[in-house]
């Protein structure tokens, strides 16, 4: 549209130039003839004048003016609508509302460890129908720590004759406080101390650390009896004996065993005479007592020294 307006603009100049020249021309041709002097001339100069005009005015008839053409009406191009406004929207408070608490539970009671008693849902401790042996009339109360196979062995019978006689589910589940019928007719003799297994907790069986002239330590487990007998062999086997009453510990000077080297340390547990019960004694442990660079190892020290 701007191409052809153009081109049109340009056209319509050209023809309003071409046109003011014409008229220009025209004045001139137009315009009085020049005076002659003495009227010499005047004659010819009339003779003559009509073929120059008439040449001029040939000249301007055959240029034609092209008539005037209006300018074509431009079509309006499309109007772009301004861009739409956008406006935030009007925020909507939600409703209000109260929370509600749900009741949870706090602790999971259904764990089951594979392995481990008494962590299962309670269940029958007999069988449902059985009937216990009636010619069994001695019963037997459980302890704590209490297992089948030790109560068999006290009642001198076996796990299953006890299983079946009590109509247990289960031989190895048995409860604190639940009553058994065990055979015989008297309860047997329970046994005054158990022999439990020994073991040396200070100092630690093979140490080179004693050091000085303090106090010493001694920290074991064993049979629990009214008293024990704590013997030290020193590196000449003079002996230091130092007797515990109710307890399985004990501190000794470092002073009453002077002699630098290895030591020899043995438990033995004693009943209220002072005479060592049925039951083994503990050790041999031993300690080392302000060790030496220059000590050399002989065959009967371990550790060497």
């Amino acid at each position: 549209m701007i191409q052809f307006f153009a081109r049109y603009l340009h056209t319509f100049l050209l023809m309003a130039i071409a046109g003011l020249l014409g008229a220009i021309l025209m004045r001139m041709t137009m315009a009085p003839g020049p005076v002659v002097p003495n009227g010499a001339h005047v004659e010819a100069i009339s003779q003559q004048q009509p073929e120059a005009t008439s040449e001029i005015t040939d000249a301007t008839a055959t240029e034609t003016i092209p008539p005037y053409t209006p300018l074509a009406t431009l079509t309006p191009s499309r109007t772009l609508k301004p861009p739409p406004t956008f406006e935030p929207p009007t925020a909507t408070l939600p409703p209000s509302a109260t929370p509600t608490i749900t009741p949870t539970q706090a602790i999971d009671l259904s764990v089951s460890i594979p392995g481990l008693r008494g962590a299962e849902t309670p269940t029958p401790s007999t069988t449902p129908g059985c009937e216990p042996r009636k010619d069994w009339k001695l019963t037997y109360e459980v302890q704590n720590n209490d297992a089948l196979i030790k109560i068999a062995d006290r009642y001198n019978t076996s796990v299953s004759e006890l299983t079946q006689a009590n109509c247990l589910s289960d031989p190895n589940v048995i409860r604190a406080g639940q009553t058994l019928r065990v055979p015989g007719a008297v309860q047997p003799s329970q046994p005054k101390y158990e022999c439990l297994p020994w073991e040396i907790l200070t100092p630690i069986d093979g140490t080179q650390a004693i050091e000085g002239t303090g106090q010493l330590t001694f920290n074991w487990r064993g049979p629990r009896t009214p008293y024990n007998l704590i013997r030290i062999i020193e590196p000449d086997n003079s002996k230091f004996e130092v007797v515990v009453e109710l307890r399985q510990n004990e501190q000794i000077d470092l002073a009453d065993i002077p002699l630098d080297g290895w030591h020899t340390v043995y438990i033995y547990p004693l009943d209220e005479n002072f005479v060592q019960i049925n039951c083994l004694e503990g050790g041999p442990w031993r300690f080392r007592k302000n060790p030496k660079p220059t000590d050399t190892p002989t065959p009967d020290t371990p550790f060497g020294g």
